[in-house]
């Protein structure tokens, strides 16, 4: 059985709902909607959600979020949703099954340290690809693994859809064009309808109901001895002397994101010391993106802060992550420099990242990098 926490009878009256996932569960018209609507029903309590989702990111950016603003302790249930992301990050040759594993493992393990109460459902969404429908996916069943060696509850909802209606209704909760998120507002009905009524035939929706309160977990041995589990994110550049001069700094807002950014341009650098193993860049990306040079000790890389999601009739801000480092670079035993920077020229060659591609900006002297924080294991601290 699965409980949610309970800090005593009288506070059962508030369910408290986190979303974690990819662009099907940030769109506030989608799913999570319904989803509210309907736990709120059939729990008879009252409920509030919070948004921690991010479209075009893997999962890893889940991992951040825990570690950013402690989602499990301040939620009763979680639902994680990321393997359209991870699935199709994989298939680009942009991420991997083993990361992909490692970064579950890492968000169920960092919240359940936190808050072993606050009940993690895995959401598993597919693609509407006769090649999804035809063989196993690989990614799912990773996922589905993990959940069940954790004891979490699973949604596989294009499995449970085609033992119940087949794969021409599922064919029908997209739209031609958009092969990765359901129809709004019929089929994003559909979908929370469906979660709900399998989290009620295993037995979620009862617990939920429960004044009963046990731990999950507590103990168990990780699957990864390198899970992400103790993923870390820096932010506070203001604090210590972390740029060769002090950058512009601006925020960045839409309904979910309020987001302080620093711009670098050519000619400064952000730098530290790190102790561990880099992962992550978030920054915000426009059409002023360039190539950047990333380097930790003795490694060193070049790639793209160019977002495809860009879009260059309307430019709009893009916050996304630049993950190269958590599969490109080993970790560091000892303390060494970390730098991050603009290219001072346009390179031949260089690497893209998940939904990155070649600059729209030419003249690298307008090359600008935006950086919001740092996802790193281990110790950070300035050189200063």
């Amino acid at each position: 059985m699965f409980f949610r926490k309970s800090v005593n009878a009288d506070q059962q009256s508030s369910l408290r709902i986190a979303v974690v996932g990819g662009s099907n569960s940030v769109m506030r018209e989608g799913y999570t909607k319904y989803l509210n609507k309907h736990l709120r029903q059939i729990t008879s309590q009252t409920t509030s959600i919070k948004y921690y989702s991010l479209g075009g990111v893997t999962n890893v950016f889940g991992a951040i979020q825990e570690d950013r603003y402690n989602i499990a302790i301040n939620s009763d249930i979680i639902f994680f949703e990321y393997c359209v992301n991870d699935r199709h990050a994989i298939e680009v040759k942009r991420y991997s099954l083993e990361l992909a594993g490692k970064s579950l493992e890492g968000f169920i393990r960092k919240c359940q340290k936190s808050n072993p109460f606050c009940l993690i459902i895995l959401v598993i969404f597919g693609v509407n690809k006769e090649d999804y429908y035809q063989k196993t996916c690989t990614l799912s069943e990773l996922y589905e693994s993990i959940g069940s060696y954790y004891c979490l509850p699973i949604i596989n909802l294009t499995s449970l859809l085609n033992e119940q209606k087949g794969k021409d209704f599922i064919k029908s909760l997209y739209n031609a064009k958009d092969e990765a998120h359901y129809t709004r507002p019929d089929g994003v009905q559909v979908v929370a309808q469906t979660i709900v009524e399998q989290l009620d035939k295993i037995g979620v929706i009862n617990s939920l109901k429960s004044a009963k309160n046990y731990p999950k977990n507590i103990g168990i041995q990780p699957i990864y001895q390198d899970n992400l589990e103790n993923i870390a994110f820096f932010e506070n550049f203001e604090q210590g002397d972390f740029f060769d001069y002090q950058p512009e700094i601006s925020v960045y807002r839409n309904t979910v994101y309020r987001e302080k950014n620093f711009a670098l341009t050519p000619g400064n650098c952000l730098k530290f010391l790190l102790k561990g193993k880099l992962v992550a860049l978030y920054i915000k990306s426009d059409l002023n993106d360039g190539l950047i040079e990333i380097k930790f000790g003795k490694q060193r890389l070049i790639t793209s802060s160019y977002c495809e999601w860009v879009n260059l009739i309307k430019p709009q801000n893009v916050i996304n992550l630049i993950t190269l480092p958590l599969s490109k670079f080993s970790e560091s035993q000892d303390f060494a420099p970390v730098s991050i920077a603009c290219c001072r020229e346009y390179l031949d060659s260089f690497e893209l990242d998940y939904i990155k591609k070649e600059p729209n900006q030419k003249d690298p002297r307008k090359w600008k990098l935006k950086i919001i924080g740092v996802a790193y294991i281990g110790e950070l601290k300035p050189f200063a």
